[in-house]
């Protein structure tokens, strides 16, 4: 009896604690007001200290969010728990912003993510994210730029649209502080550098000028461009006291009629001599026009003595010199009527309906080239070789004769134009033209100083619009006409310092 009293008594005291168990769990939150405080106090005092010492995310659970969330566990309304959520979430944006503002673009991702999952959007947040996209695709394309520009540096390509230079320049654009890009431009220097040694070892001071001009538009601060310019500096002083000694030798020569001959006591030597040290020198190439003018009188007299031979000599050695001298073309038109005058087996040269018909035709578009600017280009079909032409079928042509005589005139005039208007590329093209039809002739002299003005003017103009490529060329233009002009160096220093 006792013992079914025992029973019964634990079966109740299972069913209370069972009751008992189901009535907590359903007043779990009115027993949860009854409980200390302690826990939840000691998770937002750890949870306050971590965000003052901005340990936001991380250090294994023991950081602000993961404890204010922890208290949100416990008590899901707690407002000191939201209001340091808010909080985490302002700090990740904030974070955001910095590592975007130091292109660590991961780290902003990453903060930008947290700032997301905390605040739940909003403007500021988009606005960060778009920010931060355009930054990334920036950056993809600068790392584009860059993988061109090193494989176009191994590749040797320095110069032009897919050169190194052009490329590396294009990344720093957009990234100013890229390590890898500005590597590369010392590297592009370094291969100029060693192009332009090349050049100073060879004796080819413009190209060793031209590069080292280079050098300083592409990488002012780069660090063996003090030691180039000296190096360059001594080598044109060298030259340039070659230069003058051969011109000098040369005019003397000149002078006294010793145009040509063996060895080098003659003018057409020391001239050769000036243009294997500068190939582009004024002077010695309008001294090579002053000997193939002499050469050409001495045909003439020669001529006027009946000596076709040593006439056809002196022509042949002046057309080595001025192949496109207008008085050259007179002159040999000259010598193929002596010839004719004289070998009295040849005969007469008179003109049937076909060849006039031919040389009218000839000469219409002789003059029709002329109009247009065709004065010596292209082959064929310019003034020159028309005129030429019709001199070939009929040596006696005066019109043809007179237009071959007219050609530097002609050109002379259409310089004088185009530097009126500024078309400085076609004043260089008409001075050519003259330097061939009048070679050694001195107005070119002052014709060429005008035009190197007009080149310092239009490079003094492309710096002050920050355009130092065309600078640079534009002072290569000038250096051409006249090396010596004091403005060259001025304008290459304001372009190295700009």
């Amino acid at each position: 009896m006792r013992g079914k009293r025992r029973i019964w008594t634990w079966s109740l005291v299972a069913v209370l604690i069972v009751a008992l168990a189901g009535w907590a769990w359903v007043k779990q939150d009115y027993l949860r007001s009854f409980m200390p405080r302690t826990q939840l106090n000691s998770l937002l005092a750890r949870a306050d200290k971590a965000y003052a010492a901005g340990h936001l995310e991380g250090n294994h659970g023991a950081n602000a969010r993961a404890l204010y969330e922890a208290v949100q566990a416990l008590e899901p309304d707690n407002e000191q728990a939201h209001i340091g959520l808010q909080k985490v979430g302002q700090a990740e944006l904030d974070r955001a912003r910095k590592a975007l503002k130091s292109r660590d673009y991961a780290k902003a991702q990453a903060a930008l993510q947290d700032a997301r999952e905390l605040l739940g959007g909003g403007s500021d947040i988009d606005a960060l994210a778009k920010r931060l996209l355009q930054a990334q695709q920036s950056k993809a394309q600068t790392d584009a730029l860059i993988m061109q520009a090193q494989q176009a540096l191994s590749q040797g390509q320095l110069d032009g649209e897919q050169g190194a230079a052009k490329l590396f320049l294009q990344a720093l654009k957009t990234d100013p502080d890229n390590a890898v890009a500005r590597h590369g431009m010392d590297k592009v220097g370094d291969a100029l550098a060693a192009q332009a040694r090349t050049a100073l070892d060879a004796g080819k001071l413009d190209q060793a000028d031209t590069l080292i001009g280079k050098i300083a538009s592409l990488i002012p601060g780069y660090g063996d461009l003090p030691a180039l310019r000296a190096s360059l500096s001594q080598a044109q002083q060298t030259a340039q006291a070659s230069i003058t000694e051969h011109l000098s030798k040369a005019n003397k020569d000149l002078r006294n009629g010793n145009f040509t001959g063996q060895g080098e006591d003659n003018a057409l030597a020391q001239l050769q001599a000036v243009l294997k040290l500068d190939p582009g020198n004024a002077q010695a190439k309008a001294g090579l026009g002053q000997v193939a003018q002499a050469l050409v009188l001495r045909a003439n007299a020669s001529m006027d003595a009946k000596d076709v031979d040593a006439a056809d000599a002196l022509l042949k050695q002046a057309g080595l010199l001025a192949p496109h001298s207008s008085d050259l073309a007179a002159a040999q038109s000259r010598l193929a009527n002596l010839r004719q005058d004289l070998d009295q087996s040849l005969p007469q040269k008179k003109l049937d309906p076909k060849q006039q018909a031919r040389v009218d035709s000839l000469l219409k578009r002789a003059q029709a080239a002329l109009h247009a600017g065709d004065i010596l280009m292209p082959p064929g079909a310019s003034a020159y070789d028309l005129y030429s032409q019709v001199l070939s079928i009929d040596g006696n042509n005066t019109d043809a004769l007179e237009g071959l005589q007219g050609l530097a005139a002609h050109a002379t005039t259409m310089f004088d134009q185009a530097l009126h208007d500024g078309d400085l590329a076609k004043a260089d093209k008409m001075l050519d033209v003259l330097a061939q039809l009048v070679p050694g002739d001195a107005s070119q002299v002052g014709m060429r100083h005008r035009l190197a003005d007009a080149w310092l003017d239009r490079a003094q103009q492309s710096i002050d619009a920050g355009n130092h490529a065309a600078a640079q060329q534009a002072l290569e233009q000038a250096k051409k006409l006249s090396p010596d002009a004091p403005r060259i160096q001025s304008l290459r220093t304001l372009i190295g310092n700009s």
